[in-house]
């Protein structure tokens, strides 16, 4: 019988520790902006630069490198031979689904992301 009740009491110990640990575990959701960007967005003066910062690197998408290029000189061009670009169906556009859900999702944010899909809904113009 003893042995029975240091298995309760045990019990009942060990569910409110379980109890805290599971309700401390606790993750941090950011939701992204999903309000439409209203204004042109200019290939050079807007996408560009975020090759230049996220991409275009020796080694990585710069001329000469792994394809597409995204150098300034290249990346319209490149992103188009490629068939990275989707204007039928812009959040299905190559561009876009690698970095958002693919492999340059750590390369890029959201508001980066949200940019070249506003872009390319917008007809992915060479501007």
């Amino acid at each position: 019988m003893k042995k029975r009740s240091l298995i309760n009491l045990s019990i009942l110990l060990l569910i409110p520790a379980f109890s805290a640990f599971i309700s401390s575990c606790e993750y941090e959701f950011v939701e992204p902006d999903r309000t439409p960007v209203t204004t042109e967005v200019s290939f050079a003066t807007d996408i560009v630069p975020i090759f230049n910062t996220s991409c275009n690197f020796s080694g990585c998408h710069a001329a000469g490198a792994v394809p597409p290029d995204l150098s300034p000189a290249g990346a319209y061009n490149s992103l188009i031979q490629l068939n990275q670009i989707n204007t039928d169906n812009p959040s299905g556009s190559l561009l876009y689904t690698s970095i958002t859900t693919g492999s340059m999702k750590s390369f890029s944010n959201a508001d980066q992301a949200k940019l070249i899909l506003a872009w390319i809904q917008q007809g992915a113009k060479n501007n």
